[in-house]
């Protein structure tokens, strides 16, 4: 069977491990004989949501990678005059340690200010997915798995008169919705249509790896899948880094509950879906003893991450036959559609 070169993608979150799943991006790409350099609809949960983003706004796995390697992640835990201890104290107050601000301004310059409406996809059938790409997050208040930007519409800004419009919703809102990390991140304030108040957080914790965001029923599409479904996970690694798991010490017991919580679910729920659903299809990266929060990376553990995600990428790639996914998800591919009908 011939080789396809394009793909979609779907990105397990991690934090600063984040640089894992770039370096196998890269993996994929430079593969001698079964490259993938196209991603056509890209998802992600927490820091997921970063690399899928970046993709769907028309770069690159080079680019990816060369963005994550120059970012100074230390910058996006802006706690209140700098002081870890003094965002202890606002958990009480806003529900977060760190604003969150910092991200959220950062990733909307890298993005030009794109919002879903740029990447809004064409379909012939008008099949789903709508939008190319596709975050993951939770509202927690009414105990909802929320897919971004299609939940919107079910929002509004505090204040505003009308519902969220998902084509003129920033892209880099949404993702700082998907990593709002319970605790360290302030969580986002949505009204409903009624006006109630939902806090929306990191979609790690319900989801932390959205693989089955793509599947499509040919029974109900009137045609097979066009190109499989990748995903990237992350194995090993530590949840809270450095510091912070000093201050996470020193919190009142219901909140180092929470983070407990909050990890377990991350990684729990992801073990079991991975090995009965997805394993055809899934890279496993290991992020070796790296914390999710880990802002400041020596370039060394930085150059560990990126090789330990181009081996894993290549290895994935030398074992990977097209004929096992169709036998595994009972559908064969069907050829591309034509230029200007997606």
């Amino acid at each position: 069977m011939e080789w396809i070169r394009e793909a979609d993608g779907v990105f397990r979150g991690g934090g600063v491990k984040g640089l894992a799943l770039a370096g196998a991006l890269c993996g994929f790409a430079e593969h001698p004989t079964k490259p993938i350099t196209t991603w056509e609809n890209v998802a992600g949960a927490s820091a997921g949501a970063i690399i899928a983003c970046h993709l769907a706004t028309g770069h690159d796995a080079a680019e990816m990678l060369e963005l994550m390697k120059k970012t100074n992640f230390a910058s996006f835990a802006d706690f209140p005059a700098h002081s870890k201890l003094l965002g202890g104290g606002r958990l009480l107050f806003r529900h977060g340690m760190a604003h969150g601000n910092a991200f959220e301004r950062w990733f909307d310059e890298v993005l030009e200010g794109a919002t879903f409406g740029s990447v809004r996809k064409k379909s012939a059938n008008g099949v789903a997915p709508e939008w190319r790409l596709k975050l993951i997050a939770v509202d927690v208040t009414r105990r909802r798995l929320l897919v971004l930007p299609d939940d919107l519409v079910f929002y509004r800004e505090p204040g505003a008169a009308t519902l969220i419009d998902p084509d003129h919703f920033k892209i880099s809102r949404a993702a700082r919705m998907s990593m709002s990390i319970p605790y360290f991140f302030d969580p986002i304030r949505l009204e409903d249509a009624d006006g109630g108040t939902s806090l929306i957080v990191d979609g790690g914790t319900l989801s932390n790896f959205p693989v089955w965001l793509f599947d499509v029923d040919p029974a109900v599409t009137g045609r097979p899948p066009t190109r499989p479904t990748f995903g990237f996970t992350l194995e090993h690694g530590r949840g809270l880094g450095g510091g912070l798991n000093a201050l996470q010490r020193i919190e009142p017991w219901p909140i180092r509950f929470g983070f407990d919580i909050f990890h377990t679910a991350q990684e729990a729920w992801d073990a079991r879906f991975v090995s009965h659903s997805t394993r055809v299809r899934t890279v496993t990266v290991d992020a070796a003893d790296v914390a999710t929060t880990e802002f400041n990376l020596s370039p060394e553990r930085q150059e560990l991450l990126v090789e330990n995600g181009r081996k894993a990428a290549r290895d994935f790639l030398d074992q990977f036959e097209l004929a096992d996914y169709m036998n595994t998800f009972h559908a064969p591919l069907a050829e591309p559609a034509a230029v200007g009908t997606r």
